[in-house]
């Protein structure tokens, strides 16, 4: 199954190459997508609006496809779950891209920077293996002390 999710958002450019992809008999598999505040009804997979956690429509995807949120993009990369990310522009420009730009040169995610090239991009992440992203150590707790070590009179 392919789960596509926009969040909390709505990006229907996406949905709507999606559901041509399915209709034009280019992806064969379930899709099922989360379309958030969106204006375009898909008619050719299922869909829902809001959940309370997409943790377990990730749990059944074997792809997932999703507009660049921090919350989605780090919660599947976490996980080494196999991810498609295309920016949704329509929101701030630009400001998705640093976060997507930095996982997917570092090997998280597939990075779609062209919405016509979907299919292509949904391809390749399905011969690529993902390796879960780890958080570099907590280190700020350890500048604290010395600033305050340092600062003693």
């Amino acid at each position: 199954m392919i789960f596509v999710t926009v969040g909390t958002a709505h990006f229907d450019p996406l949905i709507e190459k999606m559901d041509q992809l399915v209709g034009d008999g280019l992806i064969k598999e379930k899709v099922v997508a989360q379309i958030g505040r969106g204006s375009y009804i898909p008619s050719h997979f299922k869909y829902f609006r809001f959940i309370r956690s997409l943790m377990k429509a990730y749990d059944k995807a074997e792809l997932i496809i999703s507009t660049g949120g921090a919350g989605t993009t780090i919660e599947c990369v976490k996980r080494g779950l196999r991810l498609v990310v295309i920016e949704n522009t329509t929101l701030m420009e630009g400001h998705q891209s640093q976060l997507i730009g930095e996982m997917a040169r570092r090997g998280h995610l597939v990075w779609c920077s062209d919405i016509d090239k979907l299919l292509d991009c949904i391809k390749t992440a399905r011969s690529s293996e993902f390796k879960p992203f780890v958080s570099d150590p907590a280190t700020m707790h350890k500048r604290i002390i010395k600033l305050i070590l340092n600062n003693r009179v």
